[in-house]
């Protein structure tokens, strides 16, 4: 079963059979599979050119500071309201943002 499959079922009666206490066994022999397609960065139109296993996509596209994709558009620490690609954060936090620090 899927994941979202064996949370469904859990102490409910078969949905084939109505049989009362069975066993939900989840299948993690397709999951494993299916987390090891390859695939590509859903930010590739954009120039990023990372290709990888699907179970590691998540980690890959993460907004916080641990994602690697450089093409994700991430908020601007400053708190500005401003979302550019992480691969343009330095300089918007440098020359762009209106809330930068600034020494007077």
């Amino acid at each position: 079963l899927s994941e979202e499959a064996y949370q469904r079922l859990q102490g409910q009666p078969c949905p084939l059979c109505r049989k009362e206490n069975i066993t939900a066994v989840k299948d993690l022999f397709h999951k494993r599979n299916v987390l090891s397609l390859k695939v590509r960065c859903p930010h590739k139109e954009d120039g990023c050119e990372w290709e990888g296993e699907l179970g590691s996509l998540e980690e890959h596209t993460n907004r916080s500071e641990g994602g690697k994709c450089r093409y994700v558009e991430v908020n601007c620490p400053y708190s500005c309201g401003e979302r550019v690609q992480r691969r343009n954060l330095e300089e918007h936090k440098s020359q762009h943002c209106p809330l930068r620090p600034s020494t007077c």
